[in-house]
């Protein structure tokens, strides 16, 4: 029995040993990391800014003077905020997470429509708090974002915003615009470089309330995508599409149907999650003991994309058609299988055990 243990203790001290000998060898995360502030980070919010900023004034000049012209310019600007995040919107890391700012951008899933009815009754009663951006930030999270914009924009009585009667109505779209460039302005300088958040992103070490090693950054990276993924498909596509019976689809549970930006958006979603793959790199840590596997996930990502891109109708004209409700169901499939790469094969391949969990480091 006491040589039965002893060869089991050299055993687990061996495969520490080399365990630590094969992390030793592999790249060093810290360029992955400082890729990805730079290339992926940094650009992409500047991007939901910009966006943003096009948005506000759109809206203000269309309620300075309204107009078809000027209602179909700020819907179209809308759309281009929704792309924009929708490319970062699952990076769930840094200042994104602190002051509510991810729910106030967008509050979603909202399953019981609370925010459409908090958006309704106060266009109905001509709410003052939410026409002046300092008093709809104290608002409910679910009035003050794109889910609220949408409404106001594409919703029920929206159209009325081309006369002028519909002052209170703009007022309130121009406020929450406005809220929007400014929440990308504070999570922009959240990554500046004079504060603590990067210098402990770029740096793993003992102390560091990020992650303390290499193999941390790596899991919370992977776990970026991962947990993007698998949201996509939970809260995106299968929020109005029923695997299983046709007849329980529910398009006007859709994020954006009002807009048609429904599958534009999941579309952005999967290219902001390739980008995050591409820009910072990561493919590195498997470069070693899995040289073609990389590719092999960027060939996934873009049959997910490919397939997104095919699907142009609104998503109830997208359901109740076979050919594409079929693109749909491929579409979830593609998805769940970039999902398995990077899950398994990649994880492993970077030195996570199979089994690693993504959210908590273990």
């Amino acid at each position: 029995m006491n040589r039965l243990l002893i060869c089991l203790v050299a055993l687990m001290i061996g495969a520490g040993i080399a365990r630590a000998d094969q992390d030793d060898a592999r790249p060093p995360i810290g360029p992955v990391l400082e890729r990805m502030l730079v290339d992926y980070i940094r650009p992409g919010y500047a991007q939901v800014n910009t966006a943003a900023s096009g948005l506000q004034a759109s809206v203000a000049a269309l309620c300075a003077s309204p107009s078809g012209e000027k209602l179909a310019t700020a819907r179209s600007a809308f759309r281009t905020v929704v792309e924009s995040w929708s490319r970062m919107e699952w990076l769930r890391l840094g200042p994104v997470m602190s002051e509510n700012r991810l729910e106030r951008i967008l509050f979603f899933p909202d399953r019981k429509g609370t925010g459409r009815k908090q958006v309704q009754a106060a266009i109905a009663s001509s709410m003052e708090a939410v026409t002046g951006v300092d008093t709809l930030a104290g608002q409910s999270v679910a009035m003050q974002g794109l889910g609220a914009l949408e409404f106001i924009l594409f919703g029920s009585g929206s159209d009325a915003l081309a006369q002028s009667q519909a002052s209170h109505r703009c007022a309130f779209a121009l406020a929450a615009a406005t809220n929007l460039v400014n929440l990308s302005d504070e999570i922009i300088a959240g990554w500046g470089d004079e504060t603590g958040l990067v210098q402990a992103f770029l740096k793993p070490a003992a102390g560091n309330p990020l992650f303390r090693t290499d193999r941390e950054a790596l899991n919370l990276l992977l776990g970026q995508m991962i947990h993007g993924l698998e949201a996509i498909r939970d809260t995106r596509v299968n929020a109005f599409l029923d695997k299983e019976n046709p007849d329980h689809d529910r398009p006007k549970s859709a994020l954006f149907w009002r807009s048609g930006m429904t599958v534009p958006s999941i579309r952005a979603d999967l290219e902001g999650l390739q980008a995050l793959f591409n820009e910072s790199g990561i493919e590195v840590v498997s470069k070693d003991s899995a040289p073609r596997l990389a590719d092999t996930i960027r060939f996934e990502f873009r049959q997910a994309i490919r397939t997104a891109e095919s699907l142009e109708a609104p998503v109830g004209d997208l359901l109740a058609d076979r050919e594409t409700r079929e693109k749909l169901l491929y579409l979830d499939y593609a998805i769940k299988i970039i999902v398995g790469r990077l899950d398994q094969e990649f994880a492993q391949a970077g030195g996570l055990a199979v089994g690693f969990s993504f959210g908590d480091g273990d």
